[in-house]
């Protein structure tokens, strides 16, 4: 009886090579690559409205549509100087009904229907493991050689007395609930999604808070960058409270503890918690699997993302890392590559990393941290490199800018290669990209220093900072040498 009902299961399962669990950055590049390999692909995710992951739903793709809003209510407000007259306050209503609309052009993309059109099977429920590499879903049982889990991450809570009596966002609930433009908004964190979101509201018509637990805003970038950032935040009416906890929540108040100041009170309509993120293990019956979690509910993987149960990996948020959709991208690459080519495999690092805060101005910074450069001992030298006198900043309004570019200190000055790099200033995202590149081709700074940049492209910025290194080769020497050079050749 036990072998008819063996034979039976075995038949009813149904068997790929590969299951990727989530639909996400992470899982929909998964699968992707999988399904160009010609490989049988099951993409399985639990909600059906949830294709894209947090990126598209609730991250990346609906902050940076309100983000391009309320920058022109700013820029709007700005022009007020020169002659321009402004009325009226921010219709929340209409400005969800837009961010969706662009969410769905995305989405159209990457949805239920568009993958099953290009051969990847796809299933909508909650996946649970029934062995090592046996899943159930909606009680239809699969299995696989390889089992993908991008499941993703969800916002931290918070617990703080008097919570329910305030409105409550998270970067998941605002795009959709928050219809209505709070008057006196807090955001609890001063990391990125605290910062760009805080700013948002501000320019829309809040009057917003940050209350930051730590001593500075985005205190993973260098100090400078942070207290750059505090001051442009602030020229705009934004209150920073660093240091500080909201203690309770009570007659439309939050009431708050800081360094600076005891028993401080802000008027509150509504709150958004941006306090980080705990990686999504819940109903999964890992220990079924083999599956280890760490004593912080993480899921347990070596160096090559690699889960204790051998046939499961992750990728993406999942993975408690670097939380990033480019980071999910990274993770993908490398791991396929692992998988196709298991003799060399790579590691998973931090060191090509790089990030974006999309703040007014941006924060953008790649390679390691100077941080990181130490505890590694790399021996290194910075560049620091205002713009103040940048011709293009000046024009723009935006001398208050700041580029830091780390440099290897164990070649010729013209062969240095570039190891890292900050910086803070408008479209600071777009503009340390050639930066980026020449780190990862290791092109020698000389390169970079005999480029002609059309005037006044504002990149010109980086040529400047670079050659404020080049300018120690001109030593005394070589200046009588070209001196002499010159009056001996016309004389």
């Amino acid at each position: 009886m036990s072998t008819l009902f063996l034979t039976l299961y075995n038949s009813s399962m149904k068997k790929y090579d590969v299951i990727v669990i989530g639909a996400g950055s992470a899982g929909l590049g998964s699968s992707g690559v999988a399904n160009v390999l010609g490989l049988k692909t099951l993409l399985i995710e639990k909600n059906n409205d949830n294709f894209g992951g947090d990126c598209t739903n609730f991250g990346c793709v609906p902050s940076k549509a309100l983000i391009h809003i309320a920058n022109q209510f700013y820029q709007a407000k700005s022009a007020e100087r020169f002659g321009l007259q402004f009325t009226g306050k921010a219709d929340m209503g209409s400005i969800l009904d837009h961010i969706h609309q662009m969410q769905k052009v995305i989405k159209d993309t990457e949805d239920a229907k568009a993958l099953r059109k290009k051969g990847i099977d796809v299933v909508i429920g909650k996946a649970a493991f029934e062995s090592k590499d046996t899943l159930k879903v909606n009680n239809e049982t699969y299995s696989a050689r390889v089992i993908l889990l991008c499941t993703g991450s969800l916002p931290r809570k918070l617990d703080v007395e008097g919570i329910d009596s305030v409105k409550v966002y998270t970067n998941e609930t605002i795009f959709f609930d928050c219809r209505k433009l709070p008057e006196n908004f807090v955001v609890i964190g001063g990391g990125p999604i605290g910062c760009e979101l805080g700013q948002a509201f501000s320019r829309l018509g809040s009057k917003v808070t940050i209350v930051n637990q730590g001593d500075r805003l985005l205190d993973k970038e260098p100090k400078n960058i942070s207290e750059i950032l505090e001051t442009r935040f602030k020229a705009e009416g934004i209150q920073i409270l660093n240091g500080a906890q909201v203690r309770i929540f009570k007659d439309g108040k939050a009431h708050i503890t800081s360094k600076e100041k005891e028993g401080l009170e802000i008027a509150c309509d509504a709150v958004l918690v941006s306090v980080g993120r705990t990686v999504n293990t819940n109903g999964m019956n890992f220990e079924t699997a083999g599956i280890a979690l760490t004593k912080k509910g993480k899921i347990k993987v070596d160096e090559y993302l690699q889960t204790t149960n051998k046939k499961v990996y992750v990728i993406g948020d999942a993975a408690g890392s670097y939380m990033f959709s480019h980071g999910a991208e990274k993770m993908v690459r490398q791991l396929w590559r692992n998988l196709l080519i298991p003799i060399f495999k790579k590691k998973n690092s931090w060191n090509d990393l790089s990030w974006v805060t999309f703040t007014d101005p941006q924060v953008a910074h790649f390679g390691l941290t100077e941080e990181k450069l130490l505890e590694q001992g790399i021996k290194y030298h910075r560049q620091n490199q205002s713009f103040e006198h940048d011709d293009r900043a000046i024009v723009e309004e935006y001398t208050y800018g700041s580029i830091s570019l780390w440099f290897n200190d164990n070649d010729t000055i013209g062969n240095k290669k570039i190891i890292s790099g900050s910086m803070i200033a408008p479209r600071a995202g777009e503009l340390v990209q050639e930066l980026e590149l020449a780190k990862h081709a290791g092109i020698p700074i000389s390169k970079l220093n005999n480029r002609v940049y059309p005037y006044p492209v504002a990149a010109r910025i980086n040529q400047k900072t670079i050659r404020g290194v080049m300018e120690q080769t001109r030593s005394d020497w070589k200046l009588r040498l070209a001196r002499t050079a010159f009056r001996w050749f016309h004389s």
